[in-house]
């Protein structure tokens, strides 16, 4: 199997709306202002519609309306609406089935929500400066996966031979099968739609945050959210668990155990809203 063919199988995603890329360039502009993001996302109907039902769902439980993009931006701030424009542009290439990994529709993207949702969680209370690159970056961390799909659909025994003989991690096992894991493709895929470098690194280093370039906690922020989800069950699939764990990710973050339980207990309280929110990025 030629690695080739499987980086040309990225042309069958949906691309990214190129509302993204200018969104991130405004949130990571010191010079940019509150008006510059407002102008950008204020004349997509479609994202403008699905930002304000987002911000009025029971998840934020406001106590009064957003009725504007303006009002929205001045209430939650450029960093957290730049995320919740994300989730419209990013939910049409994670709604089918990904058989191959053993998931049923919406469950990747119920994973995609809930780890951008833990993830940016975290970057507050650490009070880090790239709250909406860490969203992005968990929220399409599994993108390489819906490229992947199909090819490990057809190789499961070996894949699994691998995981139980070799005793390899899902990664390296792809990696060994097809020459590419679903992080590396991943990564490829957000280089061929243009975003940054630090979303590319993010996402190739969502499994492995030590070897990531970027010098801040992003990198184990991102890869904390995705353990997360797999410790509440959320899209766990047929990889499942069988990746390998770096305390010292947790460690470099300062989380402790009470701080993940907390985490965990909270996902509990708001997974109607979730639900909720997840099916709202997908109206339209």
């Amino acid at each position: 199997m030629q690695v080739d063919d499987i980086i040309d199988s990225i042309d069958t995603l949906r691309p990214v709306s190129p509302m993204v890329e200018r969104v991130m360039k405004i949130v990571r502009d010191p010079d940019s202002s509150m008006a510059d993001l407002v102008e950008v996302i204020k004349f997509d109907d479609r994202i403008t519609a699905n930002l304000l039902k987002t911000c009025n769902s029971a998840y934020f439980n406001l106590p009064n309306r957003i009725a504007s993009v303006q009002q929205a931006v001045t209430y939650f701030g450029m960093e957290k609406v730049a995320s919740l424009a994300m989730l419209q542009t990013t939910a049409d290439n994670f709604r089918k089935d990904q058989d191959g990994y053993d998931l049923a529709g919406g469950e990747l993207w119920r994973a995609a929500i809930t780890s951008a949702l833990i993830a940016q969680e975290i970057a507050e209370k650490k009070q880090l400066g790239s709250v909406s690159l860490i969203f992005t970056a968990s929220l399409l961390k599994d993108i390489g996966k819906v490229v992947l799909n199909d090819y490990i659909k057809s190789t499961q025994s070996e894949i699994f031979e691998r995981l139980d003989k070799q005793q390899m991690s899902f990664t390296e096992a792809e990696e060994a099968v097809f020459g590419i894991d679903h992080a590396e493709l991943g990564a490829r895929v957000a280089e061929k739609w243009n975003f940054n470098f630090a979303l590319v690194d993010l996402i190739r280093h969502h499994h492995t945050p030590l070897d990531s370039e970027i010098p801040d906690l992003s990198a184990c922020v991102v890869y904390i959210a995705d353990t997360i989800c797999m410790m509440i069950g959320v899209g766990v699939g047929s990889d499942g668990l069988t990746y390998r764990h770096y305390q010292a990710a947790i460690d470099k973050v300062g989380l402790s155990a009470d701080d993940i339980q907390d985490i965990i207990a909270g996902y509990w309280d708001k997974i109607e809203s979730i639900e909720e929110m997840m099916n709202l990025s997908q109206e339209g």
